[in-house]
């Protein structure tokens, strides 16, 4: 029953790419767009001022035109078939080639109540790792949700994030790439403004809210959570504060390669004041108390002081900058206690040049928790996106990211033995072609590295310090209309 239920999936998938090539003669000539969700801009108060909200807090401005505030329901489902030289995240040169089949799902909800809206974004589904033994299978869930409750001059925002994945998040490796998931009719990315956004939380993966997972070794399942409650309040036509705090944690399970699970409580404040329709100026302070509960661990405790500048025009540009000094305090039984003065900041562009074309680009220097790796890391990240509508329908869209890592605590652990740094990047692109009305196939590649520097392989040993890992996949995807909630 496994043979014939892999060879039909095969077949289907082969089929699949044969009228993805075949450019679908019989595809109806509505635009590839037809079958998607209603963009969720909501109305003004719903991010107390969607145009231009608060720099210093967790809400973007809206990217998309006004379509008009309703609630709706949209699901979306997506099987593919890929290729992968090395599933596991082996640190050898002699890898596997083997099959990957996923099956997944989708669910935005969107309920835009008077003064309290709820945005809730579900992804989930199963992974079937094929190779020798039978191979395994993992789980997939990504939920985010916001909860808003509005006044007339501000709002409160419960936020929360959670993930049950196999891999870590940069570069979407447990969604078979980032071009996949997140562009050329993909999933969609998640967040839903819980980690991502203006000001101090965003970035090219994180910020003092949000740690990331860069990079990971063989398929280990872990779970990570975020919550964040935080209030934009209006003091003036032009000018606002921000508080918020929030909870994160990281938590390896049946960990027998020995990564770190991590513990983050954070705290922020902010002022704003709005220059003109499309300037906008903050100042932040923020506090992080990221604490590593294995024994001998220790902690790190970061104050975090920055200036932050936003121009953005409504629909076409949305820029902001910031920087600024943060005081870094580690400790841990080895190397005791530490302290030391660097920078943080981060720069975030998102540019829509047409509505067929849109860039993003970002970049972030910040302290986290290290991705399992390090207890405690400075870690230097960022990402360049590009989506393009090549016809009414074909779409395409390409996808970078780097980052690169040094501890902060000279504790030792089983994944990076004494290195003292390592890098992660992925390269890729998917293209995509509308079939019908809400039928599309699609078409990605993706390669990932992750490389440790020195101190990782022992002296007079055979060792490779980092691996390699190309995949290409091929899907379909099926996205009915959305479902008017009244």
């Amino acid at each position: 029953m496994k043979t014939l239920t892999t060879t039909g999936v095969r077949t289907g998938l082969s089929l699949a790419l044969l009228v993805f090539c075949a450019g679908g003669a019989g595809a109806q000539t509505t635009s590839d767009t037809s079958g998607a969700p209603p963009a969720a801009t909501g109305p003004d108060t719903a991010t107390g001022g969607i145009e231009n909200p608060p720099l210093s807090g967790l809400d973007s401005p809206s990217f998309e035109p006004g379509f008009g505030a309703r609630s709706y329901l949209a699901p979306k489902i997506q099987v593919s078939e890929a290729v992968d030289t090395n599933s596991s995240g082996a640190l050898s040169s002699r890898t596997a080639v083997n099959d990957v089949i996923r099956g997944l799902g989708s669910l935005d909800l969107q309920k835009l109540w008077k003064v309290h809206p709820l945005n809730v974004d579900y992804t989930g589904g199963v992974v079937w790792f094929q190779g020798k033994g039978g191979g395994q299978t993992y789980q997939l869930h990504s939920l985010a949700a916001i909860q808003r409750i509005l006044w007339r001059t501000g709002q409160l925002s419960l936020r929360d994030s959670f993930s049950y994945l196999p891999q870590g998040s940069f570069g979407s490796n447990s969604y078979g790439g980032a071009g996949g998931f997140s562009g050329g009719g993909g999933l969609g990315s998640l967040g839903g403004g819980v980690t991502s956004g203006g000001g101090i939380a965003g970035g090219g993966g994180g910020g003092v809210f949000g740690g990331g997972q860069f990079g990971t070794l063989t398929n280990q399942p872990r779970i990570t959570n975020s919550a964040i409650v935080d209030i934009a309040q209006s003091l003036s036509p032009r000018s606002s504060v921000v508080l918020g705090g929030g909870y994160a944690l990281t938590d390896f399970l049946n960990n027998p390669q020995g990564y770190i699970n991590s513990q983050q409580s954070t705290g922020l404040a902010g002022y704003n004041y709005q220059l003109n329709r499309h300037d906008q100026i903050a100042f932040s302070y923020a506090f992080q108390e990221i604490h590593f509960p294995h024994a001998g661990s220790g902690s790190v405790n970061v104050n975090v002081w920055q200036v932050h500048y936003g121009h953005r025009v409504s629909g076409k540009l949305d820029l902001s900058l910031s920087a600024g000094p943060q005081w870094v305090r580690a400790y841990n039984t080895i190397g005791g206690t530490s302290s030391y003065l660097s920078g943080a900041g981060q720069a975030a562009l998102r540019y829509s040049s047409s509505a067929r074309t849109s860039t993003s680009l970002s970049y972030s220097h910040f302290t986290n928790a290290g991705s399992g790796f390090f207890s405690g890391a400075n870690t230097d990240a960022g990402r360049l996106a590009l989506n393009h509508m090549l016809t009414r329908h074909w779409s395409f869209v390409t996808d970078v990211g780097y980052s690169y890592s040094t501890r902060v605590l000279k504790t030792l652990s089983s994944t990076a033995n004494n290195s003292h740094a390592y890098n992660s990047w992925y390269a890729g692109g998917a293209l995509r072609r509308q079939l019908g009305r809400h039928l599309g196939a699609i078409a990605s590649y993706q390669y990932d590295n992750t490389h440790f520097g020195s101190g990782f392989c022992q002296t007079g040993t055979t060792c490779s310090s980092g691996y390699g890992r190309h995949v290409g996949l091929i899907g379909l995807d099926w996205t009915p209309s959305p479902i008017r909630l009244e």
